[in-house]
């Protein structure tokens, strides 16, 4: 099993820069950063303060780390034209030496793409893009020239170089409703989803029943799943965090009690289970979080 750490974008440069080389430093497996404009709840009263944005934050971090893998939670198909996405994924695939995942997604903040005027579209329209889209970006990683004639993408003979460090470079998506979970059976390397511990298993099996259908060992398909944490002593204090619905999963107490907890997920079959940095504090508070949860962590690998 593998830990990973999820940096939130809304923090400075130099807080951003202080988690990754804990990440980097510390055996923690994975980073990842969000990638989104603005909070889901900023107004022009109040913005709710700096969001980095991520591509250009990730590819930063990659020449100021050194072994940790780097990656999205996840780009959305909205945001980037397919070809700009992986003319990106691998320059930074290059800057990493092969480090790279690329995490993508469909799309789902309403309030950024009405905010900025980006077409979301039904859920019917978010998976016909994100499978369009998909397909150049496999094509143009992978393949000298890629011609493509969709309702939202073309390329006629479109090349990107360089190409990628890594043979072929794993592919991440978030995904739940039943047409994406496919598109990761037939495309995908990773899937991520929220889940509560001892939840996953049931989360699961509609991927599993997709593989199937697609003829792939389910296996071959590697899980995360993620949870805001916070490390404390206090119970009256785990609970009400716990207790916070505007997180999908939060899970509190002692770093001993958080691996307890997480146990639940490797006997559900996750491949690797990633920790949102929020409430872990700055600075030295969180040098301390991150050192005790891998120490507690440590013991499911």
């Amino acid at each position: 099993m593998r830990f990973s750490l999820w940096a939130s974008a809304s923090q400075s440069w130099p807080d951003l820069l202080d988690v990754a080389r804990l990440a980097d430093s510390g055996g923690w497996h994975a980073l990842y950063l969000a990638d989104h404009f603005m909070p889901r709840a900023a107004t022009a009263a109040d913005p709710g303060g700096p969001m980095l944005e991520a591509t250009a934050a990730l590819s930063a971090l990659a020449a100021a780390t050194h072994r940790v893998r780097l990656a999205h939670l996840v780009l959305s198909m909205t945001y980037r034209h397919p070809a700009v996405l992986a003319n990106w994924a691998a320059t930074t695939d290059q800057i990493a030496n092969g480090r790279l995942t690329l995490g993508i997604g469909a799309g789902w903040q309403e309030n950024e793409h009405r905010a900025y005027g980006l077409a979301l579209g039904t859920p019917k329209e978010r998976v016909d893009r994100f499978a369009e889209g998909l397909r150049a970006i496999r094509g143009l990683l992978g393949q000298t020239a890629t011609t493509l004639s969709g309702e939202y993408y073309q390329l006629d003979g479109a090349v990107s170089e360089p190409k990628p460090v890594q043979e072929h470079m794993p592919v991440l998506i978030g995904a739940s409703g039943p047409r994406m979970l496919s598109l990761v059976a037939q495309h995908g390397d990773e899937w991520n989803t929220w889940t509560k511990p001892g939840e996953f298993r049931t989360a699961a099996e509609p991927l599993d029943a997709a593989c199937e259908r697609h003829g792939r060992d389910p296996k071959s398909v590697r899980r995360s799943t993620q949870a805001g944490i916070l490390v404390t002593d206090e119970p009256e204090r785990a609970r009400a965090f716990e207790a916070d619905t505007r997180m999908p999963s939060a899970i509190a107490g002692t770093a001993q009690q958080i691996a307890e907890k997480a146990a639940l997920w490797k006997d559900e079959g996750v491949d690797e289970i990633i920790i949102r940095d929020e409430s872990l504090g700055r600075g030295q508070r969180r040098a301390d979080a991150c050192a005790a949860l891998w120490e507690a962590l440590s013991q499911l690998r």
